[in-house]
């Protein structure tokens, strides 16, 4: 059974992360081992570790010796992208929610 700490732990570092996003933007046309570990600068051993989070998270898997998004991975990589939206529009959000705290509570300070 995969878990929500399983997934996060897949791709909870800088280097994991940008090999999902690889791989899902490649979309399998560049997707082999050769290719992703000079386009990424990884070791072997790094790539390696990395790549078998992905899969045992099953966000990731292999065909004919390139690698796919699953199903589920697609999903968490839409979540993921969300995500990324929503934090390069963070400080709008902080904006907004205080203009819209001010209106209601205009004698609050937003020290």
């Amino acid at each position: 059974m995969i878990t929500t700490i399983d997934v996060l732990s897949a791709i909870s570092d800088e280097r994991s992360l940008l090999l999902f996003k690889t791989i899902a933007r490649f979309n399998s046309e560049r997707s082999s081992s050769e290719i992703l570990i000079s386009t990424l600068n990884l070791r072997s051993k790094q790539y390696y570790s990395r790549m078998s989070e992905l899969v045992k998270a099953d966000l990731v898997t292999r065909r004919n010796g390139k690698y796919f998004l699953t199903a589920f991975g697609k999903i968490v990589y839409d979540a993921q992208t969300t995500i990324e939206k929503a934090l390069g529009n963070y400080w709008k959000l902080i904006i907004e929610t205080r203009a819209i705290s001010n209106k209601e509570f205009p004698n609050r300070s937003l020290n």
